[in-house]
């Protein structure tokens, strides 16, 4: 999971999202007025497709799932559920791009917000930063809570659950070859080297696992968790002064 940001969607869209929002706050059966209208064939034409299209756009890699980072996303999800505010059913920056895995068989209709506060224990990526709440242990491809959110996240969306670490484990050593060989191809100074290894790192699954790298090497204890994943000419590319700020706005 990396920040996100979010990008206007298309006027046209956002008035039926307004009407629909008006329907819902009419009606005295909320939740149910709600979720006939998203089933309604112009909604899917005239709401629906273009923000599941912006969706993509916003999303990292091959429109990669915002919850889990795995690509070719294409759900539509509630950040807060129709059940949970039936309100926020058809509200832009209440939608954000979800596989099948993490809106049908984890996320569901689950949202617990904190008993105090009242803000949702879900790590949003378009509103808060993740690596506030998540960290990823590079050498096995897993995160863990650095927060009650952060804890949270993990467990309502799966995110350790079956392969997923061994999936974000070989993500690792995907873009650690192709950092070296952009790394080289500077070197040798070669333009279409260094171009085509950017593509490799911007449209791998699993964006996270780039962004952890890029952090986590310039802290103080880059040497220990990056232990074991290469013979440290990785650290040594991404410590290299000027590299992160050349990769952030590379990829």
């Amino acid at each position: 999971m990396i920040p996100i940001r979010r990008l206007d969607l298309p006027a046209a869209a956002e008035s039926k999202l307004a009407v629909l929002t008006a329907e819902v706050e009419k009606s005295g059966q909320r939740i149910r007025t709600a979720k006939l209208a998203w089933k309604r064939e112009t909604f899917r034409r005239d709401a629906y497709a273009p923000a599941l299209a912006k969706l993509k756009e916003m999303a990292p890699g091959h429109e990669c799932c915002m919850y889990c980072g795995q690509d070719l996303a294409d759900h539509v999800d509630h950040y807060v559920p129709i059940n949970f505010d039936p309100l926020r059913a058809f509200l832009w920056l209440n939608y954000l791009l979800a596989c099948s895995t993490c809106n049908s068989r984890f996320k569901k209709e689950l949202h617990d917000v904190d008993d105090v506060t009242g803000v949702p224990l879900l790590v949003n990526p378009t509103v808060d930063d993740p690596f506030a709440h998540l960290h990823l242990v590079l050498t096995t491809g897993e995160y863990c809570g650095l927060t009650r959110r952060g804890d949270y996240t993990i467990a309502t969306c799966g995110l350790n659950a079956g392969k997923r670490p061994a999936a974000r484990r070989h993500a690792l050593d995907v873009m650690s070859l192709a950092l070296d060989k952009w790394w080289k191809a500077k070197e040798d100074g070669a333009p279409e080297g260094i171009s085509n290894a950017l593509s490799v790192i911007r449209d791998q699954p699993f964006a996270g696992v780039f962004q952890a790298m890029l952090r986590q090497a310039v802290t103080g204890q880059a040497d220990l968790l990056f232990a074991g994943i290469d013979d440290g000419r990785l650290l040594h590319i991404l410590r290299s002064p000027g590299v992160q700020n050349e990769l952030k706005a590379s990829t």
